[in-house]
């Protein structure tokens, strides 16, 4: 039996089959719709003119609905890739596109009584899956028109907004949409998020917070917050007349969402800047002003201060004795031990463990003693709350408030969080919400990943995601705070490992510059620092990803 598209969007988390959208250029587009045509249909919406049910109609709209659902639920349940996804995706909006549009011109906007409740709602949720933002533009007139009849549904009416003002290069009002890329979901902006949960609500739309956990279980895939800018798709002055249109009453928007807002009066950034050794057993040159660039969103700065010195730091060793590590105790105690040896006698350490809960092994201490004895103390668990566990050593072992010593996480974990695994169990923070609270601490974040993959085989496809979803984590999380990231299946993968994060972690360089962009409206900046001396940078999955964000955000 087929799978109607009235009792999938009864399932709110499959809402989110609508978000992942390819746009190709409107330039390419061939029109579909006349301004006449349009007022057309929008007058005969306000007119409340009936029409006779056309049922050969209804069931096609049904039918193409239905077999696009069909084709993205088969993929994520055959656990394929993010890439084959989306190629899904282009090809079933492209014919979506040809045939909305035949459907259109003919019959105009196919409203309940020409194609019932569930052929309506079939012909809004091919609209929202068109391979042409154009499309969905000419038609915003007829929609708002048919939400004010009661035509269409306002939590889909919702997202559709969010699509639109996306293709316009305007942040979303409701945090509707998402894509996929690199191995991640990625949420698109949203203007003044603090208030989003206010905007959702009146729409029938579940808490962000709910929402994107909902979108983690569904792809099986984690999911991040784009910093990015955001790319107009169209070639006229649409964005303006978008802008209008959906920040007017009809959405409860302010209309000065997105106005700048001064918060803080300065210009001055400071950079706390880490230069670390690629090969392990060398040693970093030590490095002046003059080797530095600093550029902001892609503009030269000028720095204005430096200076460079060796600075004791606090080091929490975060340990993962959750059931899938057991395998790893012994790498794990022989680790701490090495780590807690290389250390200065200057350099806090402080040993966290964790499983299902989390627990402090030994507070932040010079004594050496002390820290061996616990150590030794080290026993294991049985769940995995890997986000968790990080967000309370940033939080309550290293704590929030700005330290004169540099603070670092050796974050010792096969990184698979139970909520990686689909199910209802794992951390109570999204790993959206962990990678802010990185982003906004000034810890290094120095993951060693332990392989434990083959002691799961049996999971099969599903385990090989999970784990490449558990890599991918902890890879963003080393970029995002400045760390870098090790693997290691037994101790000899991590000689060498031990004094070369010690020796790095000691020298900072202390970089200061007075931005050129006066705008102060709390958005990220996309600063990036470059040694003039050894200018090439080492990729990985994690930094393709990072910058991909950092460029204009577009629709992939």
């Amino acid at each position: 039996m087929e799978e109607r598209p009235d009792r999938i969007s009864a399932h709110p988390a499959l809402v989110a089959l609508l978000i992942l959208f390819a746009v190709t250029s409107a330039f390419a587009q061939t029109k579909c719709l006349t301004a006449d045509e349009i007022k057309r249909f929008t007058d005969q919406i306000d007119a409340n003119i009936a029409r006779p049910f056309n049922k050969k109609l209804s069931d096609d709209l049904i039918k193409l609905a239905a077999k696009q659902q069909q084709r993205l639920q088969d993929n994520v349940a055959d656990n394929k890739s993010g890439e084959t996804i989306l190629k899904t995706l282009r090809t079933s909006r492209e014919q979506n596109t040809n045939e909305l549009c035949a459907i259109v011109k003919q019959y105009g906007w196919p409203t309940r009584d020409l194609v019932g409740d569930e052929g309506a709602a079939s012909a809004f949720f091919l609209l929202r899956n068109t391979s042409t933002s154009e499309l969905q533009r000419d038609l915003l007139p007829v929609i708002i028109a048919a939400v004010k009849k009661g035509e269409i549904k306002k939590t889909g009416f919702a997202g559709y907004i969010d699509q639109l003002r996306l293709s316009a290069g305007l942040k979303q009002i409701f945090g509707t949409q998402a894509t996929i890329l690199n191995g991640f979901l990625v949420l698109f902006p949203i203007t003044d998020e603090t208030h989003v949960d206010a905007r959702r609500k009146p729409y029938d739309l579940p808490p962000l917070r709910e929402y994107l956990r909902g979108l983690e279980k569904l792809y099986q895939l984690p999911l991040i917050k784009s910093t990015g800018e955001l790319t107009n798709s169209f070639s006229d002055n649409s964005q303006v007349s978008i802008a209008r249109a959906t920040d007017s009453e009809l959405l409860g928007a302010s209309p000065n969402d997105d106005v700048d807002v001064v918060r803080v009066e300065t210009n001055l950034v400071s950079l706390n800047v880490s230069v670390y050794a690629t090969r392990l057993r060398t040693e970093v040159a030590k490095l002046d002003q003059k080797d530095f660039t600093v550029t902001e969103d892609g503009r030269a700065q000028e720095i204005s201060f430096f200076a460079k010195t060796d600075v004791p730091f606090d080091l929490v060793l975060l340990l993962d004795l959750s059931g899938s590590t057991s395998g790893k105790r012994d790498l794990i105690r022989k680790s701490t031990k090495r780590f807690i040896e290389a250390a200065r006698p200057s350099d806090r350490i402080a040993i966290v463990a964790f499983a299902d809960d989390v627990w402090i092994v030994s507070p932040l201490t010079v004594d050496r003693a002390k820290l061996l004895r616990s150590a030794n103390e080290i026993t294991g668990g049985r769940g995995s709350h890997v986000w968790d566990a990080l967000e309370f050593t940033l939080e309550q072992v290293l704590g929030s408030a700005t330290s004169p010593r540099r603070r670092a996480i050796v974050f010792m974990t096969d990184g698979v969080d139970n909520a990686l695994a689909g199910g209802t169990a794992g951390s109570s923070i999204s790993y959206a919400d962990l990678l802010e609270s990185v982003r906004k601490h000034d810890a290094l974040i120095v993951p060693i990943y332990l392989d434990t993959e083959g002691r799961e085989s049996y999971l099969g496809d599903q385990g090989r995601r999970m784990y490449e979803n558990a890599r991918n984590t902890l890879g963003v999380l080393a970029y995002e705070s400045g760390g870098l990231y090790y693997s290691a299946r037994k101790v000899e993968d991590l000689n060498g490992v031990y004094e070369q994060v010690i020796e790095d972690l000691g020298k900072v360089y202390g970089l200061g510059y007075r931005s050129t962009n006066q705008k102060r409206d709390g958005s990220w900046r996309t600063v990036k620092y470059r040694n003039i001396r050894s200018p090439r940078i080492e990729d990985s999955g994690a930094t393709g990803l990072l910058r991909e964000l950092n460029k204009h955000t577009g629709f992939t």
